[in-house]
């Protein structure tokens, strides 16, 4: 190459320039061609095997170590017998001596499997402390670092727990804040069957702003106990517990949690359990996985002193393989909750005995709740076995302002004879629905009940067949017997029963003069409630049409 006269640069000297450019560049800067360095952590790192930890999966208690309780205590000063496990002093240990250098930090569990005969407790921490003493546990990854309690520690003890979560639970202004991540906790009786016996303990005992990431929990009472509020469980496994996860009695917990890919299903009765006195308010459950156990979410037997679900978020979430049914509270209240994309099923497997499937959603209260997407298809009458429910896929003692869109497959339920879509004892209104046709509401049944395909009229807050004299209000979707809900269609395209004449598409459909609840093509001194949209031959008993109500 050449830049003019005099001026010539060969190519190993043009490839040797280029390659020389960067650095100089660079080394111009004052940069490093090193990647830069990781953030700090919080607060200094302390690996368990620096503090004694074996983890190979054997008992090994300190009286292999230590000839007295006195020497094993210069190096372990928490430790009450030779007869306690090394890898638990060593654990232990390590949260408090982070705990009390005043910076927090985190303790590090490398790859292994540590055998643990006691509490694993973390600092309380006050929420005016300007230290904010933090104390995380983070393992090499779910797999790799297990934490193991063959053990029973019994009833009311964890496996983790927060200094303020105490036996008596007379605490209840404290305040926490740390991270479990990368590790996973084995209790002392892993199991999935319905109807096994629970151990005592729990797994990991939690109260405010939590962090639990790529967390595994098995083998428990509880999995994770939660408690208070602000939580977040990011891509867990919380399963062969007898529990997933429990709302717990002593809290006053404003809710504000978030469930994040995580796997709940395969424990011995619930995926989510909530005692009497608590309830799961103001919280996200985003792609979960519930199910393969009796019932998904349960309200526990007892007077309820909160509202069991309220104002949540469930999106995307699966209540797969439910034995029992998907949400159980035949005394608590479900109110203001949206379910988008969710989608579930029945399985006798997961069945407790001697228990009936009454419903796929059964509380005392559904009010203002959405069922959108997947969460209304409740299953197509196969594979949600349907057949097994006895008395209807929501069952509640009252029912208002619910809101179910793409209700096709609810409502086919009780058109294939399998179950009713709604069975309310008391009050219920404004409950609307979306099809793939039409629209409408499901509403109560008067007297006579009604049959599928009438024309129905309102009843006060009831609906009961069209009587001469009367504007059509409707058209009944699915047979009902007096007292029962049935959908009715009052907007779009349904099949409405006909006199035995042909019928046209494109008639004016009226009210059949002397069975008004059926309609015909002969004009009569009825008002027009609808339009043909089909062809229907003479002897058939219903016509495709398309309502028109409002021209009554």
């Amino acid at each position: 190459m050449s830049w003019g006269a005099g001026c010539r640069i060969g190519r190993r000297a043009l490839l040797s320039a280029a390659l020389s450019f960067p650095a100089a560049v660079q080394a111009a800067q004052g940069k490093s061609l090193r990647p830069p360095p990781d953030p700090p952590r919080n607060g200094p790192a302390l690996s368990i095997r620096d503090r004694g930890a074996i983890g190979d999966g054997r008992s090994h208690p300190l009286s292999e170590r230590y000839k007295s309780l006195e020497a094993a205590r210069r190096v372990h000063p928490h430790v009450r017998s030779l007869d306690q496990e090394c890898d638990w002093a060593a654990l232990q240990g390590a949260v408090l001596e982070l705990s009390r250098a005043g910076q927090g930090g985190t303790v590090l569990v490398p790859p292994g499997q540590y055998r643990l005969d006691g509490e694993i407790i973390l600092p309380n921490l006050d929420r005016y402390d300007d230290a904010f003493n933090e104390v995380e546990i983070v393992g090499a990854g779910m797999r790799a670092s297990l934490l193991s309690w063959p053990v029973d520690l019994g009833p009311g003890r964890f496996a983790i727990r927060c200094g303020s979560r105490q036996g008596a639970r007379d605490d209840n202004k404290g305040y926490q804040r740390s991270r479990i991540a990368h590790l996973s906790l084995r209790g002392p009786k892993p199991g999935n069957r319905p109807g096994d016996a629970p151990p005592g303990m729990g797994g990991i005992a939690l109260t405010s702003r939590f962090l639990l990431e790529r967390v595994g929990v098995f083998g428990f009472r509880v999995g994770v106990d939660v408690w208070r509020d602000h939580s977040s469980l990011i891509s867990c496994q919380l399963t062969k517990n007898h529990i997933g996860a429990y709302w717990s009695e002593g809290t006053d917990s404003f809710g504000d949690h978030l469930f994040l890919d995580t796997d709940l299903a395969g424990n011995t009765l619930a995926s989510i359990a909530v005692a009497p006195e608590n309830g799961i308010d103001h919280s996200s459950f985003l792609s979960c996985h519930f199910g393969f156990s009796p019932y998904a979410i349960l309200a526990e037997d007892g007077a309820p002193k909160r509202t069991f679900l309220s104002n949540n978020k469930f999106l995307d979430c699966a209540f797969e393989a439910c034995g029992n049914g998907w949400i159980q509270g035949p005394m608590a209240e479900m109110y203001g909750n949206v379910l988008i994309g969710c989608s579930g099923s029945l399985m006798p497997d997961y069945r407790l005995p001697k228990r009936p499937v009454t419903g796929l959603i059964v509380v005392r209260s559904l009010e203002r709740n959405q069922f959108t997407g997947g969460s209304a298809s409740f299953g197509d009458g196969t594979n949600d076995r349907a057949a097994d429910i006895e008395t209807a896929a929501l069952v509640a003692s009252s029912a208002v302002g619910n809101r179910f869109e793409d209700a096709e497959r609810l409502i086919r339920l009780g058109r294939d004879g399998l179950a009713p879509a709604l069975s309310v004892s008391g009050a219920c209104r404004a409950n609307r629905f979306e099809a793939v046709d039409c629209t409408g509401e499901f509403r109560k049944v008067g007297s006579g009940g009604v049959d599928a395909g009438n024309l129905v009229q309102r009843d006060y807050d009831r609906v009961r067949r069209l009587e001469q004299d009367h504007p059509a209000d409707g058209v009944a979707l699915t047979s009902a017997p007096a007292g029962g809900i049935v959908p009715v269609a009052t907007s779009g395209t349904a099949p409405v029963g006909k006199t035995r004449a042909a019928v046209r598409m494109g008639s004016l459909l009226h009210p059949a003069g002397g069975l008004p609840q059926r309609v015909d093509s002969t004009p009569g001194p009825f008002l027009p409630v609808g339009i043909a949209a089909t062809d229907a031959p003479a002897g058939s008993d219903s016509v495709m049409m398309d309502l028109r109500l409002a021209s009554r």
